[in-house]
């Protein structure tokens, strides 16, 4: 089966402090609309600010934004968070990406040429981004991890990838009919997982809009528990420090985590990776960029470990 690089990193939790992590208590009703994760399963047609504008008039949530735009045409993963949530959205847009589609084809080509040429279209890449896109149209490098062919049927290829964030799949497809010689285009594309969130687990928005009406009648928190998770769940799949409970009144403040203040962290952390910050029972309380790897943690008694990015404790 196909992994996201992420996927595929072996992770154990190591100990610096004598302590227990626990699991984070569950939130209510309330704590979750205010500061939670929905996994939306986009329907096609309209824009994925649409949706967020649907949901903002649903949910009566001011603040709410989405991470990874669809265009109208695609369906499937979008992530969506409220409140303070939505300032962890880009960590979703960096994670890797997987895509179901079908390519058409404008002339006839063997099956095995087309096989052939798909496997060329496998590791690094370069894409120029198309005219309809908010980034800079210049050539990029990206990292395709794998694209599968499903089936062949005449001219149509159905088939999944699992990408880098900043890969257009519609490029891809173009890209694939031109070396093909025969041009070509995408027909139908459904996003299948945004990094930790996958499509068998989302939900809808007359899921959403079903579970929020009976909160409001019955106000009994698990009604909002189907559509919304905590982010400190959400953002299980990032390395991880768990901090001793007198770094956070700075860290409250914006301050950098120093090595003598980490009760725990997670094996894979290399410097520059992003971070998520937790007390001992599990609580987000920040994100961060590392500026240690896990080796350099396990031996340091002092010095700077974590520069704090985001921080969610008031």
């Amino acid at each position: 089966m196909n992994k996201l690089p992420f996927e595929n990193i072996e992770r154990k939790l190591i100990y610096k402090q004598k302590a227990r992590i626990t699991k984070s208590k569950k939130k209510n009703g309330e704590q979750l609309l205010n500061f939670g994760i929905i996994n939306l399963d986009k329907p096609k047609g309209p824009k994925s600010i649409h949706v967020v504008n649907k949901l903002r008039h649903i949910l009566q949530q001011p603040k709410i934004g989405h991470g990874g735009t669809l265009d109208p045409a695609v369906t499937g993963v979008l992530p969506i968070a409220t409140g303070p949530a939505t300032r962890v959205l880009h960590l979703f847009s960096l994670a890797g990406k997987v895509y179901e589609g079908k390519l058409h084809l404008h002339g006839d080509v063997s099956e095995e040429e087309i096989k052939k040429v798909c496997k060329q279209f496998v590791g690094k890449i370069k894409q120029i981004p198309p005219k309809r896109s908010a980034v800079r149209r210049e050539e990029r490098e990206r990292e395709v991890y794998w694209f599968d062919i499903k089936k062949i049927e005449h001219r149509n290829i159905y088939f999944e990838t699992g990408v880098q964030h900043g890969t257009y799949i519609r490029t891809l497809c173009v890209d694939i009919g031109k070396k093909l010689g025969v041009d070509g285009h995408m027909t139908y594309l459904n996003r299948l997982q945004a990094g930790p969130m996958r499509l068998d687990e989302s939900v809808t928005l007359q899921d959403i809009k079903n579970n929020y009406f009976k909160y409001v009648k019955t106000k009994e928190s698990k009604y909002i528990a189907k559509f919304m998770q905590q982010p400190d769940k959400a953002l299980s799949y990032l390395p991880a420090i768990y901090v001793d409970e007198n770094v956070i009144p700075r860290l409250k403040h914006g301050s950098p985590v120093f090595a003598p203040g980490i009760v725990a962290f997670t094996s894979e952390i290399k410097k520059g990776d992003n971070v998520a910050i937790f007390d001992i029972k599990s609580n987000l309380l920040a994100l961060g960029i590392a500026e240690m790897s896990a080796k350099e943690i396990k031996k340091a008694d002092k010095g700077l470990a974590i520069k704090t990015d985001v921080v969610f404790i008031k």
